[in-house]
């Protein structure tokens, strides 16, 4: 399914990050990439083409539960373990802290 202009996300990666050769991926959601994803259709992408060691998948679901019931149902069917990271602060902190 081919997917209009303002129904993709929008991303920019910054390679050197805050100076300390970190990259950072920012990421845009659009309300019409919000709407197009809402039912649970994705977006994704793979940043090795970037330079960048990861592949991103967004998906839109109605709630925090549903959406963590997508991601165990997908780990559980693929055998895949993964770690529940919820509790963790992940923000990234200003410059020059820790």
């Amino acid at each position: 399914m081919m997917t209009t202009r303002d129904e993709k996300l929008v991303f920019a990666v910054s390679p050197a990050g805050q100076g300390d050769g970190v990259p950072i991926l920012l990421v845009g959601v659009p309300k019409g990439a919000w709407e197009f994803m809402k039912d649970g259709k994705t977006h994704h992408f793979d940043l090795t083409k970037a330079g960048v060691p990861v592949k991103l998948m967004f998906f839109g679901a109605e709630s925090h539960a549903a959406a963590m019931k997508v991601i165990d149902d997908a780990m559980k069917a693929s055998g895949t373990a993964y770690l529940d990271e919820r509790r963790t602060d992940f923000a990234i902190k200003p410059r020059g802290t820790s």
